[in-house]
């Protein structure tokens, strides 16, 4: 078999840049070693520029929270936020990454499922991918979007050997609408706990249509080497506990079909090479503060068609052609993703003040909800967020006096 282009992992970087690719009349493959639909653990909360972006997706939602509760990790504090607008767009990812496939077949072009990459080879005239079958399938390009562990960077040598990573642990529970309405109100509340339990992390809970999600997600890169290990599904089942007791969750709420997942934190140093790009998780893009990921692989597996786009009407795949992709993501999402880098180690650090300060300033809390939710830019936003850090501490050392 011969394409111009072949996409390795159908996610949403995959499915986009395939998506992409065939509307423009590239002869393209999409590949993933699973078969669709396929389940991925994963949250499944959107930031609502993903939709801004791709409205096309817009069918694919399957609910809308308009508000949220944030709570310091020992519950002394909490800050609603209530909006009329959407704050988080829900999906299912079975139904969600299906979607995204079938959109890019409706575009024109070919998925394979249930076939397993082994290895790649780049030539000077061409590209290969090896199946575990034995098959070999020749290429022009190859757009890598195969996940944290991604073959193709480690066979490209373009991975990390020591990784830092987030390890999160995810449930999706079947509720009634009735139920869902009982404790999560008819906004589907989304409830956010900071270091639940103590982690250098925070837990969720995401309301759905027909189910909740709930996860707890802790990043290594802030862990204390002098703090004891805790087995984080000891931690996710006393987190459980404390929800029954908040009544968040019904008393007779088990623990089931309980599924785990590992997130880059921050992105390779290079991400390209001849014939070569990596997108998505595989190229370490996600929001290091929240673990988000499905607006950064979109974006990037969009970014990198178009370069690849330019780069077959100029017969150009080399590696110098290709850096333009390095250049456009990071003008794009990269200096966000690097500003937010900055901060994933304060999930080591105590969490009460931060919290208590979206009390005392409601505009601070916005902002930096805002940023680290992805729906505003750090890095355009960053000096209004310091100023009203300023302001908030202030209130919050004069209130501490009152008393």
């Amino acid at each position: 078999m011969k394409y111009d282009v072949v996409v390795i992992g159908a996610g949403p970087a995959g499915s986009t840049a395939a998506k992409c690719l065939a509307e423009n009349g590239i002869n393209v493959l999409l590949l993933d070693k699973s078969e669709f639909p396929r389940d991925k653990p994963c949250g499944g909360g959107l930031p609502n520029r993903v939709l801004k972006r791709f409205p096309y997706i817009e069918p694919l939602i399957d609910s809308i929270s308009f508000g949220s509760i944030t709570y310091s990790s020992s519950l002394r504090y909490k800050f609603d936020l209530l909006r009329e607008k959407p704050l988080l767009l829900n999906v299912i990812r079975k139904d969600f990454d299906y979607g995204l496939v079938n959109l890019a077949l409706k575009a024109g072009a070919t998925f394979l499922g249930g076939k397993t990459v082994v290895d790649v080879s780049i030539q000077q005239n061409n590209a290969s991918v090896i199946l575990d079958d034995g098959q070999s399938i020749e290429t022009q390009m190859i757009i890598g979007c195969d996940g944290t562990r991604s073959i193709v960077a480690e066979k490209t040598n373009l991975s990390k050997k020591t990784q830092l990573l987030c390890i999160a642990l995810v449930q999706e529970q079947p509720m009634t609408p009735k139920q869902l309405d009982t404790y999560y109100t008819k906004k589907r509340l989304v409830h956010l706990f900071i270091k639940a339990q103590g982690i250098a992390g925070y837990a969720w809970i995401f309301p759905k249509k027909h189910c909740v999600n709930i996860g707890i997600g802790e990043f290594q890169s802030a862990l204390s080497k002098s703090k004891p290990t805790t087995s984080l599904k000891d931690t996710y089942e006393k987190f459980i506990a404390v929800l029954k007791e908040m009544k968040l969750l019904p008393e007779n709420f088990i623990i089931e079909n309980l599924k785990g997942a590992t997130l880059p934190i921050f992105p390779l140093k290079n991400m390209y090479r001849d014939r070569l790009v990596l997108c998505g998780d595989a190229a370490g893009f996600i929001n290091p503060i929240t673990g988000e990921g499905i607006y950064y692989a979109m974006v990037s597996g969009q970014i990198a068609s178009k370069v690849i786009m330019d780069g077959l009407k100029q017969k150009n795949l080399s590696k110098e052609f290709l850096s333009r992709y390095q250049r456009l993501w990071n003008d794009d999402f990269g200096k966000d993703l690097k500003l937010l880098g900055q901060f994933n180690y304060q999930w080591g650090k105590d969490s009460e003040k931060i919290v208590r300060l979206f009390t005392r300033d409601r505009k601070f809390a916005q902002l930096l909800t805002g940023v680290t939710g992805g729906q505003i830019s750090f890095s355009k936003y960053k000096g209004a967020i310091i100023i009203r850090y300023i302001y908030a501490s202030i209130k919050d050392l004069f209130s501490i006096k009152e008393k």
